[in-house]
């Protein structure tokens, strides 16, 4: 009887630690047997414009939740957005002002996954990562009654890389421009090119065919050159909510679908997130137009 309980004890270890590995080849961080630095060259990439009805992504009007009016009046971002003669000057000062709210620290996040927390304890003097920048320009946006999605970018070596792959930005829609436009709020940038925003797979492409392009950067964080560099690598997959649900670690274990990742025609599609956990979560499409949809 003994040896019978032992036996299947057994079986559930080995089990358990072979559906770790599968989730995690690093099993959670704990073993480094990845690369120690994303590749950092630009490659020329193609997408298709073939629609798949199957995905479809769900924006709805967030600005008159309780917890987002909080936001806008505690924060006066009314007034940050005041004296803008264009929904494009709204987006910038809104980023640049998040842009200033604190430091970054690439190692450091917060207890609560929450905008008006962030921006509480950043007034403390605490620092916080570019995923930070990203949440609270999005959630200020949004209360200023803006289409806005978050939108995660990853190198092309994002499965063998044990960290640095990835990067947090955002992208709102602008409705006189009938588009989608890049910001990068740890960086306070914005990209155009001819006096037109770009967004990110615009952006992907003008970098790789050295067009010729501007950055915006009230706060001068970044030179061009440095940014454009720093940049391009992680321009590569591209991948945002389907529905706005947050991903948690169950999610990802039984594959709940609820995100989009945009891959190169001909490219492999990305297993892992850094070797850290398995991206068990997504659908994947080589079409902008699933990418970029905008109802």
């Amino acid at each position: 009887m003994k040896r019978k309980i032992l036996k299947t004890l057994l079986i559930i270890i080995v089990i358990f630690i072979g559906f770790t590995f599968y989730m995690s080849p690093s099993f959670g961080g704990l073993i480094y047997g990845g690369k120690e630095e994303h590749d950092k060259n630009v490659e020329k990439l193609e997408f298709t414009n073939d629609r798949n009805f199957n995905y479809q992504i769900e924006y709805k009007t967030y600005s008159d939740e309780p917890d987002l009016i909080k936001l806008k009046t505690d924060f006066k971002l009314d007034t940050i957005v005041k004296n803008a003669k264009s929904d494009f000057e709204k987006v910038l000062l809104i980023q640049s002002w998040v842009n200033s709210r604190w430091k970054h620290d690439g190692n450091n996040s917060p207890e609560k996954n929450d905008a008006y927390y962030i921006l509480e304890q950043a007034e403390k003097g605490e620092r916080f990562r570019c995923t930070e920048y990203s949440l609270v320009a999005s959630e200020s946006l949004k209360s200023l009654g803006f289409k806005v999605r978050s939108v995660g970018l990853m190198t092309k070596d994002i499965d063998e890389v044990n960290s640095g792959g990835g990067h947090a930005v955002n992208e709102v829609f602008i409705p006189d421009l009938k588009k989608w436009i890049f910001i990068d709020p740890q960086y306070d940038i914005m990209v155009t090119e001819n006096g037109l925003p770009l967004n990110a797979v615009e952006l992907q492409k003008a970098i790789a065919n050295k067009e010729l392009i501007e950055i915006i950067n009230p706060n001068k964080v970044i030179e061009k050159e440095e940014y454009i560099e720093w940049i391009g690598p992680y321009l590569y997959y591209f991948y945002t909510s389907l529905n706005k649900g947050k991903v948690s670690v169950w999610d990802r274990i039984i594959g709940n679908k609820k995100q989009l990742t945009l891959v190169p025609e001909g490219k492999k599609e990305p297993k892992y997130f850094q070797r850290i956990f398995r991206l068990n979560n997504m659908y994947f499409t080589n079409s902008t137009n699933d990418f970029y949809q905008t109802e």
